[in-house]
């Protein structure tokens, strides 16, 4: 069927494939933009009413006219990039009118190109780019020459706009994509690396910062554009440096207000807009031969759809642009302004107001001074409720819903009231909107967000303060709530503009004048932001801080307290703290939870010791914990705390080698967690039950006996972590499923392979714990495992390398074999020890030996280990062969051999038969 398309000017749009052209570059627009443009282009010429378009394009939702006010303001925006797109769309009395000539028509080649298949963070271009053509084709141009790019001005000349375009310019040209990183939100220097990082998707060590980057960014052909670097410049500067030397594809587009004076760097000072110097005697059409003017023209008809330029009205246009020193930012104050004051009004009112800012002398006003004199002046048109929302919306860092602004406006205003007020404040410039995602996000450049800053009086500034970390804070718990059923890649573009909030919340509530409580409350609450957003370390380094206070500060609320313990119990297991930290954070939170009769508290706890006790060898343990997991979770309804308490009976008793019980559990899991709509995921630090069994499961059935099923099991698991996209879920399916199926089995190539993406996303995602396992498995294939000491990783990970290799067996694992409980590497932990003892040659050795292989075979038959059976039937067949005892050797291992039904190509099945033939004719 043939699919319908459009053209109107410069402009070719798909409908069907949610494409936009303007000539070959795709132009991006949200779900909701491109509705409402389909229905204003397929009745192009034809008035579509207000109730009309909510109607269509909110068909199930009741939202307030202020959501469409902004989607057509931002449509707007974008389609005055094209040469008569900004009189495309008309305001009538009654709605919306498309005023552009449209061909329509239908073909099989008029699906248009998305820009989905690009590689790119790129934010939507809603800015105009006049009298930038050339500026824009030779930064393009100089990318391709020079490996790092600056682009240096005053706030307000519009760098990021052109430093955007001229990305876009350049999408083709980057096979491995662009990554835009905005740093007007930081604080701290510091942090200049791990915004980075966070903007690709990654997280860093914190030991180890900049090799996670390395890491990540190798062999990549990529451009990386950072905004905003005036206030962190020396720290963006020797990062630029660092990356440039180490990675040669790598290309560098900076914005800044003073360059970089890094190494190699090529600057470019972006000027104003050029103006009329004279303005008496004017045309109008040649005082659109000006960008300046030019820009002031299309930025007025986008709020007001009559405005022409007329002779008369010429020179004050000009005289405006002049005054405003051609500041694009500054200009698009003003003629934000025409369809509400009209032009004259708004001469007199700027040349009183910078009158009155420079004290008369107009020579003595530089250009950073003129953005400052228009944000003035601009601020001061606006009604008093105007005013206080833009001063309010300066406590945001990042991007905002109108849902959070609302929230920090209080109660002072009606819900209407207030997206009047927000809408006003976008059609005057004062704000931005991007309606790219699923809901439109807002935003204050940062030079706009420093000026409403100052406005803030210290009392309303902490009072301000007091709702925006009151808002995150319920931001976070509805986020938490909306992590059990959300997709995970949904869930993790609907909740990451919280994470810089989240950051100014959490400083302001813990300074002097803040709210401790509410403080300790947002870092209980905010875990799932630092793991999925790849901030681990940071959320580590604060927890450290926090609990370093708190003999002298201590935790009054209980559930705050239970939480904090809980979440820095995990921040510790998974940064390789000692182990009786770990253990012991979580027992406290135990405790408190227990005391103040908070299950869903105690659950977690729970959990977190359970894995505590299970990494570090003490199944028993685990065990305890997990059964009075399961007698608690009887009470809670709940299918993510239900898979849970199976996924932990399955961990413990898989542990403890009773691997028949351990089964059971697993595959009811697989069974119960298979719809897409049930997830499996409890609120906290866990993920996908789809995938958590499958390692233990992969596990249980190698060691059952059937190595073929356990190698699938593990790779169907990979598979699906790697479909979710998360870094936490593909590492550990990696460190105890998919690695360890391919050690046992042989399958040396794959473990190769493997190693490399599980040592890679360890350490570009600050998953320590992970890296250990990685850089452990890594020695034993390198033949360099210490056998002196146990892995930090803990007695799991000791046990494990074990059983991949006997000869780096450690003295303290053997000794839990031969004394401790049994466990489910006990049977090949006695054949490593009664190995080592054969290795002596003499008789008591010998006798001690044989000994230890008879209680290994009688341990893995009583926990139906058939493989730990193969491997001791097989030393065992070795050593009688040895004292010429043929037959008994041959019928013993070729009994066990037997009883196998799949993997006769993994190598302990292939050396037992080995062992097989040979033996047959000694027979």
């Amino acid at each position: 069927m043939s699919a319908v398309g459009y053209a109107f000017g410069e402009f070719r749009f798909a409908p069907e494939s949610r494409s936009l052209l303007l000539s070959d570059e795709p132009l991006r627009l949200g779900a909701r933009g491109f509705d409402i443009l389909r229905i204003l282009v397929e009745r192009a010429g034809t008035v579509v009413t207000t109730d009309e378009l909510l109607t269509l394009v909110w068909p199930d939702v009741v939202v307030e006219e202020t959501n469409l006010r902004v989607q057509i303001g931002a449509l707007r925006k974008v389609l005055s990039r094209g040469e008569h797109g900004l009189r495309a769309i008309e305001t009538v009395p009654r709605g919306y009118r498309f005023t552009l000539p449209v061909i329509r028509w239908a073909d099989e080649a008029v699906e248009l190109p998305s820009n989905e298949h690009m590689l790119h963070n790129l934010p939507a271009l809603l800015a105009t780019t006049v009298g930038r053509t050339e500026t824009i084709e030779l930064l393009a141009e100089s990318l391709a020459e020079q490996r790092l790019v600056t682009i240096a001005g005053p706030g307000g000349v519009g760098k990021t706009t052109v430093a955007i375009a001229v990305a876009r310019r350049c999408l083709r040209r980057f096979s491995d994509g662009i990554c835009f990183v905005d740093f007007s939100s930081l604080s701290d220097p510091c942090l200049v690396t791990s915004a980075l990082a966070s903007a690709l998707g990654i997280g860093v060590l914190s030991n180890e910062p900049f090799a996670g980057l390395l890491s990540h960014l190798r062999k990549k052909q990529m451009l990386l554009l950072l905004d905003t670097c005036e206030h962190v410049v020396d720290a963006a500067a020797s990062l630029v440096e660092s990356l440039l030397s180490r990675l040669p594809e790598l290309r560098i587009l900076a914005t800044s207000r003073e360059v970089l004076r890094a190494t190699g760097e090529w600057a470019h000072r972006l000027p104003s807009l050029s103006h009329p110097s004279v303005t008496d005697g004017l045309s109008a059409a040649d005082a659109l031969a000006y960008p300046a003017v030019d820009l002031f023209v299309q930025r007025a008809q986008a709020t007001s759809d009559r405005f022409e330029l007329q002779d008369a009205d010429a020179a004050t246009v000009a005289a405006i642009c002049h005054r405003l020193d051609g500041m694009p930012l500054a200009i698009e104050f003003a003629a934000a302004r025409v369809g509400e004051l009209g032009l004259r009004e708004i001469s007199a009112r700027l040349d009183d107001r910078f009158g009155v800012l420079t004290q008369g002398r107009r020579t003595a006003l530089p250009r950073h001074k003129t953005l400052v004199a228009a944000l003035d002046w601009s601020y001061h048109l606006l009604p008093p409720q105007e005013q206080s929302m833009l001063r309010q919306l300066a406590i945001f860092r990042g991007t905002f819903t109108a849902d959070a602004a609302l929230a920090v406006a209080g109660s002072q205003w009606s819900r209407s009231a207030a997206l009047t007020y927000l809408s006003n404040l976008f059609a005057k410039s004062l704000i931005t909107a991007d309606i790219g995602g699923e809901t439109p996000l807002y935003r204050l450049l940062d030079t706009t967000r420093a000026f409403a800053s100052d406005k803030l009086a210290r009392g309303e500034r902490d009072e301000i303060s007091s709702r925006h970390a009151t808002h995150v804070l319920a931001s976070l718990r509805a986020a938490e709530v909306d992590y059990e059923s959300t997709d995970s890649q949904l869930w993790t573009e609907r909740h990451r503009h919280l994470i810089d909030d989240l950051r100014s919340a959490i400083d302001w509530a813990l300074s002097e004048s803040g709210d401790r409580t509410l403080g300790l409350r947002l870092m209980g609450n905010s875990v799932l932001q630092w793991y999925n957003f790849s901030l681990f370390g940071e959320y580590a380094q604060r927890l450290k801080a926090i609990f370093a206070q708190l003999p002298e500060s201590p935790i009054a609320d209980p559930a705050t307290a239970s939480r904090l313990w809980e979440v820095h119990g995990h921040a510790m297991w998974h940064t390789a703290e000692p182990i009786d930290t770990v253990v012991g954070a979580f027992r406290t939170s135990l405790e408190v939870a227990r005391r103040a009769g908070l299950v869903d508290a105690q659950l977690r706890a729970l959990w977190g010791l359970h894995l505590a006790f299970s990494h570090h060898g003490d199944y028993s343990e685990s065990l305890a914990v997990a059964q009075e997991y399961e007698s608690l979770a009887a009470a809670v309804d709940s299918p993510g705390v239900t898979l849970t308490s199976r996924r932990m009976a399955c961990l413990a008793l898989q542990g403890m080698g009773n691997l028949t019980a351990a089964r059971i559990p697993a595959e009811r899991v697989l069974a119960d967690a298979v719809s897409p709509a049930r997830r499996g995921r409890q609120r906290g630090v866990q993920f996908d039950s789809r995938v958590a069994i499958r390692p233990t499961l992969s596990r249980i059935l190698w060691l059952q006996g059937y190595p073929t099923q356990a190698w699938e099991c593990a790779r169907d698991g990979l598979a699906l972590a790697r479909t979710i996209g998360q870094p936490l879920p593909l590492c550990y399916i990696l460190t105890v499923g998919v690695l360890p199926v391919a050690f046992w089995t042989g399958k040396t190539a794959a473990v190769k392979e493997l190693m490399e993406t599980l040592l890679t996303s360890s350490l570009e995602h600050s998953l320590v714990l992970s890296y250990l396992f990685g850089e452990t498995y890594q020695t034993v294939l390198d033949g360099t495992f210490d056998t002196h000491h146990e892995p930090k990783a803990g007695a799991f990970l000791s046990e494990m390398v074990a059983t991949i290799d006997a000869r780096f067996a450690t003295e303290a694992a053997l000794t839990r074999g031969e004394h401790d409980y049994e466990r489910w590497s006990t049977p090949e932990l006695l054949r490593i020890r009664a190995i080592r003892l054969l290795a002596r040659g003499d008789h008591e050795s010998d006798a001690r030996a044989e000994a230890l292989l008879l209680q290994s075979l009688d341990v893995a038959r009583r926990q139906h280990a058939l493989a730990w059976e193969l491997r001791t039937a097989t030393t065992l067949a070795e050593f009688w062969k040895r004292r010429n005892r043929h037959t008994e050797a041959f019928d013993q291992l070729s009994a066990v051999y037997g009883r196998f039904t799949e993997g006769f190509d993994t190598q302990d099945l292939i050396r037992a038969a080995a062992i097989l033939r040979a033996g047959s004719g000694a027979k």
